[in-house]
């Protein structure tokens, strides 16, 4: 499944943090074996969510190109609490085979409502004009009795 109607969101999430640049072309994430579940359980608390998922990109663009994107890999796991659910991003584990050393990948709860989950994914990495950073926005059901399911996601640079 491919998200498409993210973008107008992701532009409006990312206004305030920087200037998102225009389309980047054919460049994909997979997210595979996702999940993000939300509980009302906790009084004091009434609101907590988490997420778990994997996310991956390929090499794209020619490596000799000054805007090529290298590979990368990772595991992400948080949650978040309150209402609006907010959390800061929190660094997912980078998968060592994978991507150059120096690079990142953070994710975080966008804070937004408790219908869907709205989970922002972010990489950053050094290149030759300097740090780049990626970021897409999955937009998707809460899981309650869904078991984990994998998409893509076309993310856009932020600059």
């Amino acid at each position: 499944m491919h998200f498409n109607k993210t973008s107008y969101f992701l532009a409006v999430v990312l206004a305030a943090q920087g200037v998102v640049s225009g389309d980047v072309g054919d460049y994909i994430w997979d997210i595979t074996q996702y999940q993000a579940g939300l509980s009302h359980g906790n009084p004091a608390d009434p609101t907590t969510s988490w997420y778990r998922f994997t996310v991956s990109g390929a090499v794209f663009g020619s490596l000799e190109s000054e805007t090529s994107v290298p590979a990368f890999g990772a595991l992400c796991t948080g949650s978040g609490a309150g209402f609006l659910l907010s959390l800061e991003y929190s660094d997912c584990a980078m998968d060592a085979t994978t991507g150059e050393s120096d690079a990142s990948v953070s994710a975080r709860i966008v804070p937004y409502d408790n219908t869907q989950a709205h989970i922002a994914i972010n990489y950053v990495f050094s290149a030759a004009d300097g740090a780049r950073n990626y970021t897409a926005v999955a937009v998707t059901d809460w899981a309650r009795l869904r078991p984990p399911y994998n998409f893509t996601l076309s993310p856009s640079e932020v600059l």
